[in-house]
């Protein structure tokens, strides 16, 4: 049996890898890796308790705990009724480009998708532009003394549940929780190990 120098071995790959058969497979191999880092990525997003519980509205329960327990994180938030702000941010997470590029010997794959400052873009505060809410569940959002939240409707709430009242009516502390940072460190992991492998 005839055994290919270094050399002989480098020509076959470049030649190989021009072969428009093994860039189809290879590409299909790719996306098809990719589909399932992409799903599992947003099967974690719309499973996580902060996901659920503002998706849910303005009768959801604080499933994420960080109000202790008191109203929801989309009266705490104030997002304006009727809005859909995860609605908005999974269009955005949904988002993805593939592109490859044909190397000497072997196929580079660069995958693109939201960084974590376009997500935080993309979460502002209703009342505070420049602020973002994703951001804030991590890092936590002041008033929670100030919070109070009724089953019925309230003219001047945004939510139409709740109100920043002047006086402090308790003294819990809003509770910080892992989110969108650490779903994303997760996603962007698993797509580096995607780009490493060689085609």
């Amino acid at each position: 049996m005839a055994v290919l120098s270094s050399r002989d071995t480098r020509i076959l790959a470049k030649k190989i890898v021009r072969e428009k058969p093994f860039q189809k497979k290879s590409k299909q191999i790719i996306e098809k890796e990719f589909e399932n880092i992409h799903q599992n990525f947003l099967k974690s997003f719309n499973s996580h308790p902060v996901t659920q519980e503002i998706e849910a509205g303005s009768s959801a329960s604080n499933i994420s705990r960080t109000l202790g327990g008191v109203g929801n994180l989309y009266t705490y938030i104030g997002f304006n009724s009727g809005s859909r702000p995860i609605k908005n941010l999974r269009t955005l997470l949904e988002k993805y480009n593939i592109r490859y590029n044909t190397l000497r010997d072997f196929m580079r794959v660069t995958i693109e998708v939201p960084t974590k400052d376009e997500v935080f873009s993309a979460t502002p505060m209703p009342w505070a532009t420049g602020r973002s809410w994703a951001r804030g569940i991590e890092r936590g959002i002041s008033g929670l003394g100030q919070y109070f939240v009724t089953s019925a409707s309230i003219p001047q709430s945004r939510s139409g549940r709740a109100i920043e009242v002047k006086g402090k009516i308790r003294s819990a502390k809003f509770a910080n929780v892992s989110y969108m940072s650490a779903l994303l460190n997760d996603y962007y992991k698993a797509i580096k190990k995607l780009e490493n492998k060689t085609f």
